[in-house]
């Protein structure tokens, strides 16, 4: 059985409305989604694999794309906040 590909977690920095109305936007098609102040982690479910990144909104900075689960992706972003 192969094994299923990792998460892909995408780690923003913005305006925290912005940040918010974009983990509206994600949780609708059912990706994983926390925000924490000026920062966001939005994680592509491992069945969405190989899809084309996002075009982030001009206020968003990218600070990192990494492939692991969504918790550790939080933890390694937001830190011990």
């Amino acid at each position: 059985m192969p094994t299923p590909a990792p998460e892909t977690n995408y780690r923003l920095i913005g305006p925290p409305d912005l940040l918010h109305d974009l983990m509206l936007d994600f949780q609708e098609i059912g990706w994983e989604c926390t925000v924490h102040r000026w920062q966001a982690v939005i994680s592509a479910p491992p069945e969405d694999a190989g899809h084309p990144p996002p075009d982030w909104p001009g206020e968003i900075t990218l600070a990192g794309v990494s492939h692991t689960d969504h918790l550790a992706a939080c933890h390694d972003h937001f830190g011990a906040a």
